[in-house]
């Protein structure tokens, strides 16, 4: 047993502690084999799971232009902070001319104002609140109410405004805000309304935003801008008394970073394969994964799915056509020159290529789909072939437990069993002596 200090072979002078050690050891050799496997399919599951980590890396970075709104060939300035403005991928160059006469607003009433905000009102009813023209919401007010306890049961009717109690220094008033901005999202009172329904108590109605461009009226229920100008979201903080000029130019820059980080995650999971189960002239550095099928086939897919022709008009119809290459080694490069000469001579069909046009998927859609099938956590292919892994190696570690459990039980009868022959030979010895003396 672990832990003892055997002393065998004292009476006949035997090592017999090397004996049993000796015999143990040429019964280790299937433990031993088993125990080799055992870490070759730990390293084999740790580099899978590597490459789980890079496809997911992968699928990030096709997600960011996988929609023609994301692909980032163009960039919007504006000449006043009044306006901040963004460009989308279905944007296009141009330069206008805009005025912010108004912002949108939500609305905000104030109730007749009361000398506390913690006694009682006196008042009952049923204080009826409609929202956007809604049928009201009827509130049931009790005497007992005070300002804070109404506040409360404004808020917790689930309606899209929010109360609360306002000190002007002198009075307390109910104070009721709408959540939404813009002229439809008008508040309405009713019944029992301390004075909300007073017009006067109304101190900031419900608003659109309404802007010029190029002396064209636009309007819109929130600040934010979208669909006026195409692919640009134009966002307003404040009105304006002279025309902001709100500029959309190409922007290979942003596209090309991009491509550039759908490049490198792409090399470094082909790179990872290559390396795991062997590519070429470079061997596998997991035996358990040399030549794997499972590898193989994903990387036979992703080459496919960045190969294909996608779209049905437009000058360009692949991704190599626009700059990315593939090598015979499978990885991927960047062309930015031929990718800034796509995107000067037909932005939207460079778009297209990448992330599909009003119908299809473009290539980052098919590639995303293709990575996904393979990383998906749990039902992923490598995921799949992981856990049966996992499980083999499991099953493999339960064998070593076992006969391990059964050479320490083979240690122990060997030594009960020279321990016992050491016994026989000391008591002889002790007889011999005897009977030498005796008779000597």
């Amino acid at each position: 047993m672990a832990g003892t200090i055997s002393f065998g072979g004292i009476a006949s002078g035997m090592d017999t502690e090397g004996i049993v050690t000796g015999l143990v050891q040429a019964s280790r050799g299937p433990v031993d084999t088993m125990k080799a496997r055992a870490t070759t399919l730990t390293s084999a599951t740790s580099s899978l799971s590597k490459i789980g980590t890079l496809l997911a890396k992968l699928k990030t970075t096709l997600e960011a232009v996988d929609d023609a709104r994301e692909v980032g060939g163009f960039t919007a300035s504006s000449s006043n902070a009044a306006i901040t403005a963004s460009a989308l991928g279905t944007a296009l160059p141009g330069s206008y001319s805009i005025k912010v006469d108004s912002l949108a607003k939500e609305q905000r009433t104030y109730s007749n104002g009361f000398a506390s905000s913690t006694t009682p009102l006196g008042q009952s009813g049923d204080l009826g609140i409609s929202v956007a023209g809604a049928a009201a919401t009827n509130i049931a007010i009790a005497s007992t109410d005070t300002l804070e306890a109404i506040a409360g049961k404004i808020n917790a009717a689930g309606l899209r405004v929010s109360a609360s109690v306002f000190h002007d220094g002198s009075q307390y008033r109910l104070q009721v805000n709408g959540l939404d901005t813009g002229e439809a999202n008008t508040v309405a009172f009713s019944g029992t309304t301390l004075g909300l329904d007073v017009g006067a108590n109304t101190r900031q109605a419900a608003t659109d935003a309404s802007i010029k461009i190029d002396d064209f009226v636009v309007k819109r229920s929130t600040n934010q801008i979208v669909g006026a100008v195409p692919g640009v979201t134009m966002n307003l903080t404040a009105t304006t008394t002279e025309a902001v000029t709100v500029k959309v130019a190409t922007d290979t820059s942003a596209l090309s970073r991009q491509l550039t980080a759908v490049v490198d995650a792409y090399n470094a999971v082909i790179d990872t394969v290559h390396s795991t189960a062997g590519f070429g002239a470079t061997k596998a550095t997991e035996k358990e994964l040399a030549g794997d099928s499972m590898l193989r086939s994903m990387e036979s897919r992703m080459f496919s799915a960045l190969g294909q022709v996608v779209g049905s008009s437009g000058a360009y119809r692949t991704m190599g056509a626009i700059g990315v290459a593939l090598g015979r080694d499978g990885r991927l490069s960047l062309d930015s020159t031929k990718l800034t000469k796509a995107l000067t001579e037909d932005p939207a069909s460079v778009a297209a290529v990448i992330a599909g046009g009003a119908s299809g998927n473009g290539a980052a859609d098919v590639l995303r789909d293709v990575v996904t099938a393979f990383s998906q956590n749990g039902t992923g292919l490598v995921a799949l072939r992981k856990d049966a892994l996992e499980t083999r190696n499991k099953s493999l570690t339960e064998r070593i437990s076992r006969e391990e459990s059964r050479l320490t039980r083979y240690a122990d009868q060997l030594r009960k069993q020279f321990n016992a022959m050491d016994t026989i030979v000391g008591n002889n010895a002790a007889d011999t002596n005897y009977l030498t003396k005796l008779y000597g």
